[in-house]
């Protein structure tokens, strides 16, 4: 195979040298306990990190979807070559800190169930840290077959949150219904599929495989909740030359605090909030408030504004906690927590 073509199936542009003949470009496809999982476009390899990889900042450990030289005769790697992105979050925890959910990624793509795991707040709360990441969005409404609100909900959706971003509401178990993704994703480029258990990721990434790769589990009756079947991330090379990264479902997305809730998820809000008559205007009942009249006009959704004003505070939340992190060295944190 051209190595060209090679290091373009595990989302590297282009060729490269590497520094030494012993050394090999490749990518972090599976992380265990144990160790690695790598790719280098022509086979795959188990390695570990070097030592001084593991005492650094949560935030600059290995990740999946991170390119590093590989020594295969020792079958470690020390270095991990610059990040063109990051998908992260704060992790949990009184002390803040950022993890990695996936690097070097181009689109996430938002999973979201059409049965009792729907929610457009979480939706919002998705888009809010992904384009934080300043990485580009989809959302995938999954088990369409299931119920008959399904171009509802979709219309719904778009109305709400704009059509800046892609939505589909699929099948994800026919593989015809999904063959409609494979635009979002060109050969080179690298996904992830981000929402919590029983959506529907593994279904999915099984159908854009054309395989059974990853299992997939049943979602319970009583709470509509699915098992962890996917345990750890790991990433797939689709047949069209693309990348997917298949991950657990989350609980928790804590904000890291570098979100900009105006820029792309509440632009809405922030185009409407200029038409206010005051500058610090909080848009509740202040006088002349362009937001409040929006939603008094039915143009505006008021749970949009609570889903804005809480994420917002969570954002500035962060923020401070982030900051109380920077001049402690990291050492201790704020105690206090946000209720929810």
């Amino acid at each position: 195979m051209d190595p060209a073509l090679a290091f373009l199936q595990i989302g590297w542009p282009g060729g490269v040298t590497a520094p030494s003949e012993n050394l090999r470009l490749a990518r972090i496809i599976e992380q265990h306990r144990s160790g690695f999982v790598l790719d280098d476009g022509f086979s795959q390899h188990t390695a570990i990190a070097h030592p001084k990889l593991r005492h650094v900042k949560a935030h600059t450990r290995p990740a999946v979807g991170d390119f590093v030289w590989l020594d295969v005769q020792l079958e470690m790697f020390e270095q991990i070559l610059p990040r063109r992105s990051e998908l992260k979050r704060a992790a949990a925890g009184e002390r803040f800190a950022e993890q990695v959910l996936a690097s070097n990624v181009d689109k996430v793509f938002i999973v979201c169930g059409l049965d009792r795991d729907f929610s457009a707040r979480r939706i919002e709360r998705y888009l809010t840290l992904i384009h934080g990441c300043q990485i580009a969005a989809a959302i995938i409404l999954s088990k369409a077959d299931t119920t008959p609100q399904a171009r509802s909900v979709l219309a719904e959706l778009t109305e709400r949150i704009g059509a800046t971003v892609p939505i589909y509401a699929l099948d994800v178990r026919d593989s015809q219904a999904v063959s409609c993704l494979q635009a979002e994703l060109p050969a080179g480029s690298t996904g992830v599929l981000l929402g919590s258990s029983g959506a529907g990721k593994s279904t999915l990434s099984n159908a854009l495989l054309g395989t059974s790769a990853m299992l997939t589990g049943h979602v319970r009756q009583s709470d509509g909740r699915g098992r962890h079947t996917t345990v750890h991330r790991a990433l797939l090379k689709l047949a069209w030359g693309a990348c997917l990264i298949d991950s657990p479902g989350l609980r928790e997305i804590k904000l890291t605090g570098e979100e900009e809730l105006g820029v792309q998820t509440f632009a809405d809000i922030s185009e409407l909030a200029t038409a206010c008559k005051f500058r610090d205007c909080a848009h509740e009942a202040e006088p002349g408030c362009a937001v409040q009249a929006a939603i008094t006009a039915g143009t505006l959704s008021a749970d949009r504004l609570v889903s804005f004003k809480k994420l917002q505070a969570e954002a500035k939340f962060a923020r401070e906690r982030a900051l109380e992190a920077s001049q402690s060295g990291g050492r201790s944190g704020s105690r206090r927590t946000l209720r929810r």
